[in-house]
């Protein structure tokens, strides 16, 4: 498997997942920016509309009063009209009805009893003629339009204007309103009605900035996002503000929101690419390890076979005549199909441990027997291929409960081991002994050792040492120390690994001295 097959599913990964992310991420976060500044305008337009309204009810409501006080007055002099307003809403301090000529205004004749208010009306009224002659022709067009006009008479004394037309002669309306009272009594409830739970709208006269009116009673804004002066109050300022949080927190708020979603679904993305990659990973590596698997042993049955076949055939003929010969031809067939003995119950042990069907059958049993028993079976192989084997067994053991065949397989498969990896110092010690709670067999060799990086694997199913030259060419099913920890798991036992390379291993198998309890 080489390293570009392997890289091969991440690349893969990162096209279809990770990298179109990251790059709609990158654009989004560009993007913030342009998307608050839309939500600002777009909800500055909303608080604009909602002013707009409260304007617009101000307006109606002035143009009621105009008709029902047309209902009680007598136009038929054509002449000046200086009168209370009975007929408005209290408000309204005063209603002046005076002529005017086709486009020009004549206040020659204007004249109230109180001197000052009269002397600041006409002279507003001039001020503002250029205004007064576009509600001439507003008029004359069969439209009435109000303006307003502030009166310094006093604080918060206005006018309100407008032109109409009576048989054929234009008069001009000025009505004198007490601002304060029209506002904290007419506009007030309107505001608490529009501003509802989500906005505070406040109205504050211009000159002085004092807050005439808000829409919560005990509370007034530091500052407001959007401001409109009254249509036909002038010096008075409608102010919005939205409770609770502003315009601009609400978009900071939205784009936090966004990007925490994004960074999130990224978060996820990226963890699942890496399982993903992970897990294709190992896929591809389980595949490379059953293929070496099925070729190692493969192998491992072809050699003994052959030989099988081979020293069969040999005695078959009967072209040995020496009995010598003929007992060693004996004892290698015997060796051999020993080793494919070995090499299939290995194959079925782990077939039974990935079904599940792996069950001890636990006896009373001596471990020093069980060694004894197994390095006498060895002994033949071990002193033809020239080891010493060393036993230093514990004669202080008791019998303990174990399953006597799994604990014989596990030493075997050790000792397998350690005559594979073992090179020019051909040692192989086999001790027993006891701690506290454990009995132990412990397999020492003088081999090539084991580094601390294979070691986190080497029980892995499958796994094989192939580093240096002896382990590379040593061949194996990769199953027998996935075996042996299966075997003394089951025993609730433990096996510890000590190796360092160049200077051998020692495998020590742990068991407990307590009886098993066996699954019902």
């Amino acid at each position: 498997m080489t390293a570009k097959r392997i890289i091969k599913p991440w690349l893969i990964v990162g096209l279809l997942l990770v990298i179109p992310t990251s790059l709609f991420t990158a654009i989004e976060l560009l993007q913030l920016n342009d998307q608050e500044e839309v939500i600002e305008t777009i909800y500055a337009k909303q608080l604009e509309s909602v002013l707009y309204s409260i304007n617009q009810y101000a307006d109606d409501l002035s143009n009621v009063w105009i008709n029902e006080l047309y209902q009680h007055l007598d136009l038929s002099e054509h002449q000046s009209t200086f009168s209370s307003t009975d007929h408005l809403q209290p408000q309204a301090g005063l209603f002046i009805l005076h002529p005017i000529d086709s486009l020009s205004l004549n206040l020659n004749n204007f004249h109230i009893e109180n001197d000052t208010l009269s002397a600041e009306i006409v002279e507003q009224l001039k001020l503002n003629q250029n205004e007064i002659a576009q509600l001439q022709r507003y008029s004359k067009s069969g439209y009435r339009k109000l303006i307003g006009i502030d009166l310094d008479y006093n604080e918060h004394t206005s006018m309100m204007v407008f032109v109409t037309e009576h048989e054929g002669r234009q008069f001009l309306n000025l009505i004198i309103l007490d601002a304060f009272r029209y506002i904290q009594e007419v506009l007030s409830p309107r505001l608490q009605m529009v501003a509802g739970d989500n906005l505070i709208i406040v109205v504050t006269h211009q000159k002085t900035q004092k807050v005439i009116a808000s829409s919560l009673l005990n509370t007034v804004p530091d500052q407001v996002v959007k401001e409109q002066s009254i249509w036909w109050l002038p010096d008075y300022v409608l102010g919005i503000q939205p409770q609770g949080i502003s315009i601009s927190d609400l978009a900071q708020k939205r784009a936090s929101q966004n990007i925490s979603l994004l960074l999130l679904v990224d978060v996820l993305l990226i963890f699942g690419a890496w399982l993903f990659y992970r897990n294709v990973k190992r896929e591809l590596h389980l595949a490379k390890v059953k293929s070496d698997f099925v070729s190692n042993v493969s192998h491992e049955i072809r050699t003994p076979l052959a030989l099988i076949s081979m020293y069969t055939e040999t005695l078959q003929l009967g072209r040995l005549k020496e009995e010598s010969k003929r007992q060693k031809y004996y004892s290698i067939i015997f060796r051999e199909t020993q080793r494919l003995s070995g090499i299939v119950n290995n194959i079925l042990n782990f077939s039974k441990i990935e079904s599940g069907r792996q069950k001890l059958n636990s006896s009373s049993s001596y471990i020093n027997e069980i060694v004894e028993t197994v390095a006498n079976n060895y002994d033949y192989h071990l002193k033809e291929k020239g080891f010493d084997l060393t036993l230093k067994l514990d004669d202080q053991l008791d019998f303990i409960t174990i399953d006597h065949q799994a604990i014989t397989e596990c030493i075997i498969n050790l000792l397998d081991n350690a005559i594979k990896y073992s090179a020019e110092t051909k040692q192989i010690g086999i001790a027993t002994g006891q701690t506290s709670t454990h009995q132990f067999v412990e397999i020492t060799d003088k081999g090539i050792g084991i580094s601390a990086k294979d070691q986190k694997h080497i029980f892995d199913k499958f796994y094989r040492v192939t580093k240096g030259a002896l382990a590379h060419h040593a061949k194996g099913s990769g199953l027998g120390l996935s075996i042996v920890m299966h075997l003394v798991n089951a025993h609730k036992g433990k096996i510890e690994v000590s190796s360092k390379e160049g200077q051998g291993s020692t495998f020590r198998i742990l068991l407990p001295t307590t009886p098993i309890k066996q699954k019902t």
